[in-house]
């Protein structure tokens, strides 16, 4: 794709089932490995293996916490009918404890989880105690700590939290290079606050005088914004860390209209890893196996009533993998619908 092509910047990084592109001008793994040391390297050796089948950890080697469902913005790609409709009326999100996050971070480390991050239906920067959890998270043996924001409410403050507690990596979700573009791809949001966020974040690295976290932005190609891939990369291009380029998946089949006129990407493919390495827990304790949001459905078990490590070792996961092993047809269906969906 023609607008992939921006001058200092290269594809880094590895996306086995072709849903993304990462670029930047140097790979973001080194520049993690140059800071972490040994245990990051370690631990990204643990990472590969499991991610090309050749072992399974014990525990899984990276959790996800969607620690409350709130969110900001209502924007047109998210599924989920709360970021949709917003909160009118709700006094207050569902929600994981603080408590409840530290015990499952001490079970992990425990048990060999070496990375953390913020995921599923939420905006992280909307849960006040989440810099404290990120710096207990560090003390405990978390090697790489990651939020994934809209960059919203990432103001001063919180963006000097953030580099002080020992986040890892920072991704913000941006998706446009226009202020009008970006009021449509992001309902609610302010454009101009936004980059003010971001630059005002790497002043506040800068400051502090870190190269961590390292900061990645993020363009989900759509019919909405795919004019827009290459003025955005070129605008940001000697600023940031990384980019993600991401191909939108159409979660309703009946409404395709998001979906863009020119995929970046080919037809994704191959068997998914994600059960190999990595779990979500959800706001109500429930979790899942997958990180995409077609993988809500695939619920393994509660934390309030089971361990980690039992839901990890326990009957649901292990036929998942064995049924991702097997030809697609025999794949559960939210698998086989999350690779279609980008077709």
């Amino acid at each position: 794709m023609a607008e992939l092509s921006v001058s200092e910047l290269s594809e880094v990084g590895t996306d086995s089932l072709k849903v993304s592109r990462f670029l930047a001008a140097q790979d973001p793994l080194a520049l993690l490995a140059q800071e972490l040391g040994v245990k990051f390297r370690l631990y990204r050796d643990e990472w590969e293996r499991a991610r090309t089948f050749q072992s399974l950890p014990p525990f899984p080697l990276h959790v996800d916490y969607e620690i409350q469902l709130k969110c900001d913005l209502r924007c047109p790609i998210c599924p989920n009918g709360l970021a949709q409709k917003g909160h009118k009326g709700q006094k207050e999100p569902l929600a994981l404890k603080k408590d409840a996050v530290i015990a499952l971070l001490k079970e992990g480390t425990a048990q060999g989880q070496r990375s953390m991050g913020f995921g599923g239906l939420w905006e992280p920067l909307t849960y006040a105690e989440l810099p404290e959890i990120v710096a207990v998270g560090r003390e405990l043996g978390i090697v790489d700590a990651m939020l994934n924001t809209n960059g919203q409410l990432l103001d001063r403050a919180k963006s000097l939290e953030l580099v002080k507690a020992g986040l890892t990596r920072l991704m913000v979700s941006v998706d446009a290079a226009t202020a009008k573009t970006y009021a449509i791809a992001r309902p609610g949001g302010d454009f101009g606050l936004l980059e003010s966020n971001i630059l005002g974040f790497l002043a506040a690295r800068e400051e502090l005088g870190r190269k961590l976290p390292i900061l990645r932005l993020s363009f989900c190609v759509t019919r909405l914004n795919e004019g827009e891939l290459g003025r955005f990369l070129a605008k940001w291009e000697k600023k940031v860390d990384f980019f993600s380029v991401q191909s939108y998946g159409r979660f309703d089949p009946k409404a395709p209209a998001l979906f863009p006129k020119n995929g970046p990407f080919p037809a994704p493919g191959g068997r998914c890893a994600q059960p190999q390495k990595r779990l979500l827990v959800r706001h109500d304790g429930t979790t899942t196996p997958c990180c995409d949001l077609s993988g809500l459905s695939l619920t393994l078990g509660d934390v309030k009533t089971e361990s980690l490590t039992e839901i990890w070792a326990g009957a649901r996961i292990q036929k998942i993998r064995a049924a991702l092993a097997g030809p697609k047809a025999s794949w559960p269906k939210a698998c086989q619908a999350c690779q279609a969906k980008y077709g």
